[in-house]
């Protein structure tokens, strides 16, 4: 009996150290390098922020976007916020959470298939620091009547301080603040490596999503909407593992069945 709970703790103890390293794997996974799209900035400097957009298959009908920076840290450049292949863009600057955008048009339809600026915008440092500037995508969709998602895309950034590249064609850091992405998340599935679902892949392909939405503009006090199928990657994880940790249960319950039997026919042909 007792060799028989050794080996039920063991299966148990094992099932732990299984589920605890794949949580611990993929949050190390998961989480963006401490020093990737990091630079340094001094007060007064300006930097410029350029977004860019590429490898589009289909053509964009309209797209629901946000830059977040440190508020502390910088102030948007008055008339800096530019979008030089989108017409009639509708922005917020100086939007609690950072810069808020959105555009959509069904008789014109925005064509990135090769790589273009979609938004630029200046800030003025107004104290040191070593900072990123961050983005998130609500919505990103085609010209087609069910507004589906672009899912073939590359987008990469340029930072400029005093006119000086310190980041050139890389791929722009993606919020990782769940608060914020759990506020702004909507049909849009945004990935770490600033590729679509389509011609995305490699380690950094990861996927980001928030649990619900709000609307960009009007009533502050909208309730929120939990989005089906947005469900975040850590949430399937943790799914994952009480599973495992049920199953090793379940493994467990079973041995000991096996062994109170096995002891009960041991005491059976003692007493014989």
């Amino acid at each position: 009996m007792k060799k028989g709970l050794k080996i039920s703790l063991a299966v148990l103890m094992t099932a732990f150290v299984i589920v605890l390293s794949s949580v611990s794997a993929f949050a190390a996974k998961e989480g963006n390098d401490s020093s990737k799209g990091k630079f340094k900035v001094k007060e007064g400097d300006t930097v410029t922020y350029t977004l860019k957009l590429g490898d589009c298959k289909d053509k964009i009908e309209g797209l629901q976007m946000y830059v977040f920076y440190g508020k502390s840290i910088f102030s948007v450049v008055e008339d800096s916020l530019v979008f030089p292949e989108l017409e009639g863009v509708v922005q917020n600057p100086k939007y609690p959470d950072g810069i808020a955008f959105n555009w959509t048009s069904v008789t014109n339809l925005a064509d990135f298939s090769k790589t273009k600026t979609l938004m630029q915008v200046k800030f003025k440092a107004i104290s040191n620091a070593d900072t990123r500037i961050t983005y998130f995508i609500n919505e990103l969709y085609k010209g087609d009547k069910d507004m589906t998602s672009i899912d073939n895309y590359t987008f990469t950034c340029d930072v400029a301080v005093n006119g000086k590249k310190v980041i050139k064609n890389e791929p722009p850091v993606l919020s990782t603040d769940s608060d914020l992405n759990n506020k702004y998340q909507g049909s849009f599935i945004n990935y770490a490596d600033g590729k679509g679902p389509k011609n995305g892949s490699g380690k950094d392909h990861i996927m980001v999503t928030g649990v619900t939405t709000k609307p960009v503009y009007g009533d502050e006090d909208a309730t929120e909407v939990t989005q089906e199928g947005s469900t975040p990657a850590t949430t399937i994880i943790v799914i994952l593992a009480i599973v495992a940790v049920i199953i090793a249960i379940v493994i467990v319950v079973i041995l000991r069945k096996h062994f109170v039997k096995e002891d009960a026919e041991e005491e059976t042909k003692k007493e014989e």
